[in-house]
């Protein structure tokens, strides 16, 4: 384990931190990459960047401070020491991104939609800051008896609070997630819009990593909250839900029916 890249003096540069900047840099540049190549760039798109970013940094800590609620109070926390220092989820992250993105065009009168432009930069960002939890955040999963599962140091464990597992083979279960985003971003980036419907791309990759997520959740190693749940999988229902029924609507209306084409005879040949 590596938590810290470096530290000089009073500055501490933390691996988790690096990668996270390093992947969201990396998509926003695909991101422009995609709406220069369509030219479709203007500057209301930067502010809306902003939103997002600052919407999906919101996003991650909020949806998170209810599982710490009682060590809060406890120790008489404000709520802005819980914003910047308390957990972060990544399903948080992107629920407040969306959010602030909506809101954001709203705001602006700004029109068109962007979400097949997010759909390959998303995953290239996740994978990437997905990096930096498996080299710095312990424990790895659950413990498994699969050849592939991984050890920790102990004295790496011993620098986590709570460790459950870690002395012994773990699931990797950030390597699981690396390589879901890895391969929805080929797909994606390699064939472009999977879905005729601007936007539904981006909403198709959304649900394909919530369910993904939900299961993975088995073998990640968070605390049960309630009714035999981690905190994510309770906050993934609803999500997942709503994106279900946005699917099932679009199928029961014939959006995604393709036209069938005319017989020979009938166009005169």
């Amino acid at each position: 384990m590596a938590p810290i890249v470096a530290q000089v003096g009073p500055f501490t540069l933390y691996t988790h931190d690096l990668f996270t900047v390093a992947g969201i840099l990396a998509g926003l540049a695909l991101y422009y990459r995609a709406l220069r190549r369509d030219r479709v760039l203007d500057g209301r798109i930067v502010i809306i960047s902003l939103a997002a970013i600052l919407g999906g940094a919101l996003g991650a800590r909020l949806i998170t401070s209810w599982e710490v609620i009682d060590e809060v109070s406890a120790a008489e926390m404000p709520l802005t020491y819980v914003i910047t220092h308390g957990p972060r989820s990544i399903i948080g992250g992107l629920a407040g991104g969306y959010l602030a993105i909506v809101l954001t065009k709203r705001a602006l009168g700004y029109t068109l939609s962007t979400g097949d432009y997010y759909a390959a930069a998303i995953p290239l960002a996740l994978a990437i800051g997905r990096v930096g939890c498996f080299l710095a955040e312990l424990p790895l999963g659950t413990p498994t008896d699969l050849p592939w599962g991984m050890t920790v140091a102990p004295e790496a464990a011993a620098g986590f609070p709570r460790c459950p597992g870690c002395d012994g083979p773990m699931h990797p279960s950030m390597l699981y997630e690396i390589g879901f985003h890895v391969a929805a971003f080929g797909l994606i980036f390699t064939r472009g819009p999977l879905l005729p419907i601007r936007g539904d791309t981006l909403k198709a990759y959304l649900l394909a990593y919530g369910i993904f997520r939900y299961g993975v959740e088995f073998v990640r190693g968070n605390e049960v909250q309630a009714w035999g749940l981690t905190g994510p999988q309770i906050v993934l229902i609803p999500l997942v839900g709503l994106l279900v029924i946005h699917f099932v609507r679009r199928l029961r209306s014939g959006a995604y029916r393709l036209p069938i084409p005319e017989p020979a005879m009938a166009r005169g040949g």
